[in-house]
Protein backbone atom coordinates (compact mmCIF):
# COMPACT_ATOMS: atom_id res chain seq x y z
CA UNK A 1 0.00 0.00 0.00
CA UNK A 2 1.37 3.41 -0.93
CA UNK A 3 1.66 5.94 1.90
CA UNK A 4 1.88 9.58 0.79
CA UNK A 5 2.69 12.76 2.66
CA UNK A 6 1.93 16.33 1.59
CA UNK A 7 4.26 19.18 2.42
CA UNK A 8 5.10 22.68 1.19
CA UNK A 9 8.53 23.20 -0.38
CA UNK A 10 9.80 26.36 -2.12
CA UNK A 11 6.32 27.72 -2.40
CA UNK A 12 4.78 24.70 -4.13
CA UNK A 13 2.94 21.59 -3.03
CA UNK A 14 4.98 18.42 -3.20
CA UNK A 15 4.03 14.78 -2.73
CA UNK A 16 6.51 12.72 -0.78
CA UNK A 17 6.96 9.08 0.16
CA UNK A 18 9.25 7.70 2.84
CA UNK A 19 11.47 4.93 1.48
CA UNK A 20 13.87 2.45 3.01
CA UNK A 21 17.36 3.25 1.77
CA UNK A 22 17.65 -0.34 0.57
CA UNK A 23 14.83 0.39 -1.87
CA UNK A 24 15.74 3.81 -3.29
CA UNK A 25 17.07 4.00 -6.83
CA UNK A 26 19.27 6.30 -8.87
CA UNK A 27 17.28 9.26 -10.19
CA UNK A 28 15.03 9.66 -7.16
CA UNK A 29 15.09 13.10 -5.53
CA UNK A 30 15.45 13.77 -1.79
CA UNK A 31 12.60 15.81 -0.34
CA UNK A 32 14.42 16.80 2.87
CA UNK A 33 17.93 17.22 4.22
CA UNK A 34 19.47 14.01 5.56
CA UNK A 35 21.53 14.05 8.77
CA UNK A 36 23.51 11.31 10.48
CA UNK A 37 23.26 10.35 14.16
CA UNK A 38 25.71 13.15 15.03
CA UNK A 39 23.50 15.76 13.33
CA UNK A 40 25.99 16.22 10.49
CA UNK A 41 24.51 16.93 7.07
CA UNK A 42 24.93 13.93 4.76
CA UNK A 43 22.90 15.03 1.70
CA UNK A 44 20.85 18.12 0.89
CA UNK A 45 17.17 18.23 -0.02
CA UNK A 46 16.84 18.26 -3.79
CA UNK A 47 19.78 15.90 -4.33
CA UNK A 48 19.25 13.58 -7.28
CA UNK A 49 20.34 10.20 -5.98
CA UNK A 50 23.12 8.26 -7.68
CA UNK A 51 24.71 4.91 -6.86
CA UNK A 52 27.45 6.82 -5.04
CA UNK A 53 25.09 8.92 -2.92
CA UNK A 54 22.99 5.84 -2.07
CA UNK A 55 26.16 4.11 -0.86
CA UNK A 56 26.88 7.21 1.21
CA UNK A 57 23.47 6.91 2.88
CA UNK A 58 24.13 3.27 3.70
CA UNK A 59 27.58 4.06 5.05
CA UNK A 60 26.12 6.56 7.52
CA UNK A 61 23.47 4.02 8.61
CA UNK A 62 20.57 6.10 7.26
CA UNK A 63 17.62 3.72 7.18
CA UNK A 64 14.88 5.84 5.61
CA UNK A 65 14.70 8.97 3.45
CA UNK A 66 11.84 11.16 2.23
CA UNK A 67 11.58 11.09 -1.58
CA UNK A 68 9.89 13.69 -3.75
CA UNK A 69 7.17 11.71 -5.55
CA UNK A 70 5.49 14.59 -7.32
CA UNK A 71 4.24 13.47 -10.78
CA UNK A 72 6.77 15.68 -12.51
CA UNK A 73 9.60 14.19 -10.47
CA UNK A 74 9.20 10.43 -10.27
CA UNK A 75 6.46 7.84 -10.38
CA UNK A 76 6.04 5.91 -7.15
CA UNK A 77 3.75 2.91 -7.01
CA UNK A 78 4.49 1.32 -3.66
CA UNK A 79 6.24 1.97 -0.43
CA UNK A 80 8.70 -0.77 0.50
CA UNK A 81 8.77 -1.66 4.18
CA UNK A 82 11.90 -0.24 5.83
CA UNK A 83 14.70 -2.67 6.65
CA UNK A 84 17.95 -2.15 8.53
CA UNK A 85 21.19 -1.79 6.60
CA UNK A 86 23.89 -3.25 8.86
CA UNK A 87 27.08 -1.26 9.06
CA UNK A 88 30.50 -2.86 9.25
CA UNK A 89 30.53 -2.60 13.04
CA UNK A 90 27.00 -3.97 13.26
CA UNK A 91 28.04 -7.01 11.25
CA UNK A 92 30.97 -7.61 13.60
CA UNK A 93 28.77 -7.18 16.67
CA UNK A 94 26.40 -9.86 15.42
CA UNK A 95 29.17 -12.46 15.30
CA UNK A 96 29.70 -15.13 17.94
CA UNK A 97 33.38 -14.15 18.10
CA UNK A 98 32.44 -10.64 19.19
CA UNK A 99 30.00 -11.83 21.84
CA UNK A 100 32.70 -14.07 23.33
CA UNK A 101 35.26 -11.27 23.24
CA UNK A 102 32.90 -8.69 24.74
CA UNK A 103 31.98 -10.95 27.66
CA UNK A 104 35.64 -11.57 28.52
CA UNK A 105 36.53 -7.90 27.96
CA UNK A 106 33.87 -6.62 30.35
CA UNK A 107 34.86 -9.12 33.03
CA UNK A 108 38.52 -8.11 32.77
CA UNK A 109 37.59 -4.43 32.73
CA UNK A 110 35.68 -4.79 36.01
CA UNK A 111 38.65 -6.55 37.61
CA UNK A 112 41.10 -3.93 36.29
CA UNK A 113 39.01 -0.99 37.49
CA UNK A 114 38.48 -2.48 40.93
CA UNK A 115 42.11 -3.46 41.54
CA UNK A 116 43.69 -0.28 40.17
CA UNK A 117 41.30 2.10 41.92
CA UNK A 118 42.08 0.41 45.23
CA UNK A 119 45.80 0.46 44.51
CA UNK A 120 45.76 4.18 43.66
CA UNK A 121 44.27 4.88 47.10
CA UNK A 122 46.49 2.62 49.19
CA UNK A 123 49.57 1.98 47.01
CA UNK A 124 49.27 -1.61 48.21
CA UNK A 125 48.02 -4.85 46.73
CA UNK A 126 48.92 -4.44 43.07
CA UNK A 127 48.78 -8.01 41.80
CA UNK A 128 50.25 -7.51 38.35
CA UNK A 129 50.13 -11.20 37.46
CA UNK A 130 46.40 -11.39 38.18
CA UNK A 131 45.76 -8.44 35.87
CA UNK A 132 48.05 -9.79 33.18
CA UNK A 133 46.44 -13.23 33.21
CA UNK A 134 42.98 -11.71 32.84
CA UNK A 135 43.97 -9.48 29.89
CA UNK A 136 45.76 -12.41 28.23
CA UNK A 137 42.54 -14.41 28.47
CA UNK A 138 40.62 -11.61 26.75
CA UNK A 139 43.29 -11.37 24.05
CA UNK A 140 43.03 -15.11 23.39
CA UNK A 141 39.26 -14.89 22.73
CA UNK A 142 39.87 -13.17 19.39
CA UNK A 143 39.84 -15.94 16.79
CA UNK A 144 42.78 -14.32 14.98
CA UNK A 145 45.00 -11.52 16.23
CA UNK A 146 43.89 -9.30 13.36
CA UNK A 147 40.37 -9.38 14.75
CA UNK A 148 41.47 -7.45 17.83
CA UNK A 149 41.02 -4.21 15.89
CA UNK A 150 37.52 -5.19 14.78
CA UNK A 151 36.60 -6.04 18.35
CA UNK A 152 37.99 -2.83 19.82
CA UNK A 153 36.23 -0.73 17.19
CA UNK A 154 32.92 -2.27 18.28
CA UNK A 155 33.47 -2.02 22.04
CA UNK A 156 33.46 1.78 21.91
CA UNK A 157 30.21 2.13 23.84
CA UNK A 158 32.32 1.35 26.91
CA UNK A 159 34.76 4.15 26.20
CA UNK A 160 36.43 6.16 28.94
CA UNK A 161 39.84 7.80 29.06
CA UNK A 162 41.39 5.69 31.81
CA UNK A 163 40.29 2.08 32.26
CA UNK A 164 38.89 1.20 28.82
CA UNK A 165 41.75 3.10 27.21
CA UNK A 166 44.27 1.18 29.32
CA UNK A 167 42.66 -2.12 28.33
CA UNK A 168 42.74 -1.22 24.65
CA UNK A 169 46.35 -0.05 24.72
CA UNK A 170 47.31 -3.28 26.50
CA UNK A 171 45.69 -5.43 23.80
CA UNK A 172 47.13 -3.37 20.95
CA UNK A 173 50.61 -3.38 22.53
CA UNK A 174 50.55 -7.17 22.90
CA UNK A 175 49.68 -7.55 19.24
CA UNK A 176 52.25 -4.92 18.26
CA UNK A 177 54.95 -6.88 20.08
CA UNK A 178 54.01 -10.03 18.17
CA UNK A 179 54.27 -8.11 14.88
CA UNK A 180 57.77 -7.01 15.88
CA UNK A 181 58.81 -10.60 16.56
CA UNK A 182 59.26 -10.12 20.30
CA UNK A 183 59.39 -13.10 22.64
CA UNK A 184 56.28 -14.20 24.52
CA UNK A 185 57.74 -12.75 27.73
CA UNK A 186 58.48 -9.38 26.13
CA UNK A 187 55.00 -9.24 24.61
CA UNK A 188 53.47 -9.85 28.03
CA UNK A 189 55.60 -7.10 29.56
CA UNK A 190 54.39 -4.78 26.79
CA UNK A 191 50.82 -5.77 27.54
CA UNK A 192 51.22 -4.95 31.23
CA UNK A 193 53.03 -1.69 30.43
CA UNK A 194 50.16 -0.71 28.13
CA UNK A 195 47.60 -1.59 30.77
CA UNK A 196 49.30 0.59 33.40
CA UNK A 197 50.72 3.40 31.23
CA UNK A 198 48.00 5.92 32.21
CA UNK A 199 47.61 4.92 35.84
CA UNK A 200 48.76 8.43 36.80
CA UNK A 201 45.42 9.80 35.57
CA UNK A 202 43.88 8.43 38.75
CA UNK A 203 45.77 11.18 40.61
CA UNK A 204 44.24 13.90 38.42
CA UNK A 205 41.06 15.57 39.80
CA UNK A 206 38.05 14.12 37.89
CA UNK A 207 36.62 17.59 37.23
CA UNK A 208 39.76 18.40 35.24
CA UNK A 209 40.19 15.01 33.60
CA UNK A 210 36.58 14.93 32.36
CA UNK A 211 36.13 18.64 31.68
CA UNK A 212 34.19 19.16 28.43
CA UNK A 213 35.24 22.75 27.87
CA UNK A 214 38.72 24.05 27.11
CA UNK A 215 41.35 23.65 29.80
CA UNK A 216 43.12 26.57 31.41
CA UNK A 217 46.91 26.58 31.19
CA UNK A 218 47.03 25.52 34.86
CA UNK A 219 44.62 22.63 34.25
CA UNK A 220 46.58 21.54 31.19
CA UNK A 221 49.77 21.46 33.27
CA UNK A 222 47.99 19.22 35.79
CA UNK A 223 46.87 16.87 32.99
CA UNK A 224 50.45 16.74 31.67
CA UNK A 225 51.66 15.61 35.10
CA UNK A 226 49.99 12.20 34.80
CA UNK A 227 53.08 10.37 33.36
CA UNK A 228 55.12 11.45 36.38
CA UNK A 229 52.27 10.58 38.75
CA UNK A 230 52.08 7.13 37.13
CA UNK A 231 55.82 6.61 37.44
CA UNK A 232 55.67 7.51 41.13
CA UNK A 233 52.84 5.05 41.70
CA UNK A 234 54.67 2.19 39.98
CA UNK A 235 58.35 2.71 40.86
CA UNK A 236 58.23 0.94 44.21
CA UNK A 237 56.17 -2.03 43.01
CA UNK A 238 57.49 -5.46 42.14
CA UNK A 239 57.31 -4.91 38.38
CA UNK A 240 59.54 -5.43 35.38
CA UNK A 241 61.62 -2.25 35.02
CA UNK A 242 60.29 -1.78 31.47
CA UNK A 243 56.75 -1.35 32.80
CA UNK A 244 57.91 1.45 35.08
CA UNK A 245 60.13 3.24 32.57
CA UNK A 246 57.38 3.13 29.94
CA UNK A 247 54.93 5.06 32.10
CA UNK A 248 57.02 8.24 32.35
CA UNK A 249 57.97 8.87 28.69
CA UNK A 250 54.87 7.63 26.84
CA UNK A 251 54.15 11.22 25.71
CA UNK A 252 57.71 11.87 24.55
CA UNK A 253 58.34 12.21 20.80
CA UNK A 254 61.44 11.52 18.72
CA UNK A 255 61.71 15.15 17.57
CA UNK A 256 61.80 16.45 21.15
CA UNK A 257 58.30 17.98 21.07
CA UNK A 258 56.86 15.62 23.69
CA UNK A 259 56.59 15.80 27.47
CA UNK A 260 57.46 15.81 30.31
CA UNK A 261 61.18 16.04 29.50
CA UNK A 262 61.41 16.77 25.77
CA UNK A 263 63.43 13.59 25.13
CA UNK A 264 64.61 12.78 21.62
CA UNK A 265 65.17 9.62 19.59
CA UNK A 266 67.38 7.06 21.29
CA UNK A 267 66.69 8.56 24.71
CA UNK A 268 63.14 7.19 24.58
CA UNK A 269 62.80 3.52 25.56
CA UNK A 270 61.52 1.27 22.75
CA UNK A 271 58.63 0.04 24.89
CA UNK A 272 57.57 3.63 25.57
CA UNK A 273 57.59 4.35 21.82
CA UNK A 274 55.48 1.28 21.10
CA UNK A 275 52.99 2.21 23.80
CA UNK A 276 52.86 5.83 22.62
CA UNK A 277 51.81 4.68 19.12
CA UNK A 278 49.15 2.36 20.57
CA UNK A 279 48.07 5.14 22.93
CA UNK A 280 47.53 7.72 20.17
CA UNK A 281 45.87 5.22 17.84
CA UNK A 282 43.33 4.18 20.46
CA UNK A 283 42.67 7.77 21.61
CA UNK A 284 41.99 8.93 18.05
CA UNK A 285 39.75 6.01 17.09
CA UNK A 286 37.71 6.43 20.30
CA UNK A 287 34.67 8.69 20.60
CA UNK A 288 35.16 11.80 22.69
CA UNK A 289 32.74 14.39 24.09
CA UNK A 290 33.97 16.91 21.50
CA UNK A 291 34.01 14.60 18.43
CA UNK A 292 33.01 11.21 17.13
CA UNK A 293 35.46 8.35 16.53
CA UNK A 294 37.86 8.69 13.60
CA UNK A 295 38.11 5.87 11.06
CA UNK A 296 41.17 3.68 11.82
CA UNK A 297 42.51 4.09 8.29
CA UNK A 298 42.09 7.86 8.50
CA UNK A 299 44.13 7.81 11.72
CA UNK A 300 46.88 5.85 9.96
CA UNK A 301 46.91 8.43 7.18
CA UNK A 302 47.46 11.12 9.82
CA UNK A 303 50.30 9.03 11.29
CA UNK A 304 51.90 8.79 7.85
CA UNK A 305 51.51 12.52 7.15
CA UNK A 306 52.62 13.83 10.52
CA UNK A 307 54.10 11.04 12.60
CA UNK A 308 57.26 9.83 10.88
CA UNK A 309 59.30 12.58 12.55
CA UNK A 310 57.66 11.99 15.93
CA UNK A 311 57.83 8.19 16.17
CA UNK A 312 60.65 5.82 15.29
CA UNK A 313 59.82 4.75 11.69
CA UNK A 314 60.86 1.14 12.32
CA UNK A 315 57.96 0.90 14.78
CA UNK A 316 55.45 3.20 13.12
CA UNK A 317 55.76 1.71 9.62
CA UNK A 318 55.40 -1.82 11.00
CA UNK A 319 52.29 -0.77 12.91
CA UNK A 320 50.69 0.94 9.91
CA UNK A 321 51.46 -1.93 7.54
CA UNK A 322 50.00 -4.55 9.86
CA UNK A 323 46.87 -2.59 10.77
CA UNK A 324 46.07 -1.82 7.13
CA UNK A 325 46.64 -5.49 6.29
CA UNK A 326 43.84 -6.44 8.70
CA UNK A 327 41.47 -4.52 6.38
CA UNK A 328 42.72 -6.14 3.16
CA UNK A 329 39.73 -6.93 0.88
CA UNK A 330 37.48 -4.73 3.01
CA UNK A 331 35.30 -2.13 1.27
CA UNK A 332 36.04 1.47 2.24
CA UNK A 333 34.56 4.90 1.65
CA UNK A 334 36.81 7.57 0.11
CA UNK A 335 36.64 11.30 0.77
CA UNK A 336 35.32 11.86 -2.77
CA UNK A 337 32.25 9.73 -1.99
CA UNK A 338 33.35 6.66 -3.96
CA UNK A 339 33.55 3.15 -2.53
CA UNK A 340 36.18 0.54 -3.33
CA UNK A 341 37.98 -2.55 -2.04
CA UNK A 342 41.48 -2.54 -0.54
CA UNK A 343 43.37 -4.99 -2.75
CA UNK A 344 47.05 -4.22 -2.12
CA UNK A 345 49.20 -2.52 0.53
CA UNK A 346 51.90 -0.08 -0.57
CA UNK A 347 55.08 -1.04 1.29
CA UNK A 348 56.42 2.52 1.54
CA UNK A 349 53.03 4.14 2.11
CA UNK A 350 50.88 1.60 3.98
CA UNK A 351 48.19 4.11 4.95
CA UNK A 352 47.55 4.74 1.25
CA UNK A 353 46.78 1.31 -0.28
CA UNK A 354 45.59 0.39 -3.77
CA UNK A 355 41.81 0.42 -4.08
CA UNK A 356 39.76 -1.45 -6.67
CA UNK A 357 36.74 0.71 -7.45
CA UNK A 358 33.25 -0.62 -8.12
CA UNK A 359 33.84 -0.12 -11.87
CA UNK A 360 36.89 -2.47 -11.55
CA UNK A 361 39.42 0.34 -12.08
CA UNK A 362 42.30 0.49 -9.59
CA UNK A 363 43.23 3.62 -7.69
CA UNK A 364 46.67 3.95 -6.08
CA UNK A 365 46.22 6.29 -3.13
CA UNK A 366 49.99 6.73 -2.83
CA UNK A 367 49.81 8.57 -6.17
CA UNK A 368 46.43 10.27 -5.66
CA UNK A 369 47.34 12.29 -2.59
CA UNK A 370 44.13 14.33 -2.54
CA UNK A 371 42.06 11.16 -2.04
CA UNK A 372 41.94 9.31 1.27
CA UNK A 373 39.95 6.69 3.13
CA UNK A 374 37.39 8.11 5.55
CA UNK A 375 35.36 5.06 6.53
CA UNK A 376 34.89 1.30 6.46
CA UNK A 377 31.71 0.16 4.72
Amino acid sequence: MQILYICVHRGAFMKTTRYAVTSVKSGMILAEDVYNSSDQLVLNAGTVLTDRSITRLKFYSIHEVLIDTSPAKTEVKTRIRPSDVPTYTERVKRSEDYRTFAKSYKSTLDLFQNRISQFALTRKGLNAQELLDSVKQTFSTAETTGKIFDMLMCIRSLDDITFVHGMNVALISMLFGQWLGYSKEDCEVLMLAGLLHDIGKLKIPPEILKKKGSLTSEEFDIIKSHPLEGYNLLKDQNLDDRVVVSALPHHERCDGTGSPNGLKGAHIHDFATIISIADVYDAMTASRCYRGPICPLEVLNAFESEGLSKYDPKFLLTFMDKVVSTYLHQYVLLNNGNVGEIVMINKHSPARPIIRMLNSECLDLSRERSISIVGIV
